[in-house]
């Protein structure tokens, strides 16, 4: 096969084949389909950035004021429930109901109004504390790591223009290996797998939902996407994607709670909230969604905590992410963050990047087609 058929050929399988995420920049921020991470306990390497939480003081007036606000996450007409661990009962009064509201801080507890908000707080106090607390130290923690590419066992690599989604086994491959096995297979059929792509958007779809069926959460992501862009004979329906975005970061999407970070950015099946919009790329963050620690890093530096931003920065640094390592650049230039343990970042860094790294990835005709592209 000449070079020009084999380009053709590699264009041509990129159509067929599961779609491949778009670069999250390309698109403003918006949804964006890529690897699931799931957090982990105890990933804690010897040579990790010391970050331990940072503790914000306020006064109590302030502090009561924040913590009674009562958020409305209505979108479209309905109510969408994002509390993460509350049931669905007000938890002064047991009134039951859709449409409670949440602890805007510990985002545990619900209720069906500010006035028993109010009269909970005496008790809730505390807790609303703790959780907080516990959510402020996990994400400084160092993040889980990236999976490995199930066919080449290497870790993927973290621009998600280089992963590639199945449907059929719901497996992230590295795209040098799927290029890799398109090259020489007779067939466009999974590397991991072996069952031939489709061109039919229902039996596309239809291998998605057989798999969220069994709560898988990258598959319920990835469905959710579908509803979200409208794609595959899929109606556009916002809400139903934040809803399926929701139950896959409960099954431990990091990525699903990035998009319903998203979501809240651009309003999209709910109201604009910017609050709720870094919240949910926090959980992202913590279960290691590096985009989302970049976008919380940028967060912090546009408010003006440079230090708190670093600490984003340094750790999506470790991890690989250039643009991280790149703004932490910035905060060691503006004395934000220590010269020598950028030095250690960067070995860091660099060590990532190595590990991720393969002749098949660096050799794939995507890789090469996106350099020429700049």
């Amino acid at each position: 096969m000449d070079d020009s058929a084999t380009t053709l050929r590699s264009l041509k399988v990129l159509n067929l084949g599961d779609d491949i995420a778009a670069d999250e920049a390309a698109n403003g921020g918006g949804i964006a389909n890529w690897a699931v991470w799931k957090s982990e306990a105890g990933n804690e390497s010897d040579g990790a950035l010391d970050t331990t939480k940072e503790t914000v003081a306020s006064s109590d007036d302030e502090e009561e004021e924040e913590e009674t606000n009562v958020a409305d996450v209505s979108g479209d007409g309905k109510e969408l429930n994002d509390s993460i661990d509350a049931g669905n009962n007000c938890a002064e009064c047991g009134k039951a109901g859709d449409d409670l509201k949440i602890c805007s801080s510990c985002r545990s507890a619900k209720y069906c109004s500010r006035e028993c908000q109010l009269k909970a707080w005496a008790g809730h106090k505390q807790e609303c504390k703790k959780r907080s607390a516990e959510h402020e130290e996990a994400l400084f923690k160092t993040p889980p790591p990236r999976p490995d590419c199930p066919i080449c066992f290497i870790p993927l690599p973290i621009d998600i223009t280089q992963c590639q989604y199945q449907g059929c086994c719901s497996k992230f491959l590295c795209t040098g290996c799927v290029q890799a096995h398109w090259m020489i297979s007779d067939e466009l059929d999974c590397p991991f797998c072996r069952v031939v792509a489709t061109e039919d958007d229902k039996e596309y779809v239809k291998r998605i939902e057989k798999r969220a069926a069994t709560n898988d959460a990258e598959a319920i992501q990835f469905l959710a996407g579908l509803y979200t862009d409208g794609k595959k004979g899929l109606k556009q329906d916002h809400v139903k994607a934040m809803q399926l975005y929701m139950k896959a970061g409960k099954l431990g999407s990091a990525l699903a709670y990035r998009n319903v970070g998203a979501a809240f950015h651009d309003g999209r099946g709910v109201k604009k909230n910017a609050a709720k919009e870094k919240y949910y790329h926090e959980l992202a963050a913590i279960g290691g969604y590096m985009n989302s620690r970049h976008v919380l890093g940028e967060m912090e530096w546009n408010t003006r905590n440079f230090q708190r931003a670093c600490k984003h920065y340094a750790i999506g640094a470790e991890a690989g992410h250039s643009g991280c390592l790149s703004d932490l650049q910035d905060g060691v230039k503006i004395g934000a963050f220590d010269r020598n343990e950028y030095v250690r970042v960067l070995q860091s860094y660099k060590k990532s990047v190595e590990e991720s790294r393969s002749d098949q990835r660096e050799n794939s005709p995507l890789k090469q087609l996106m350099s020429m592209l700049g």
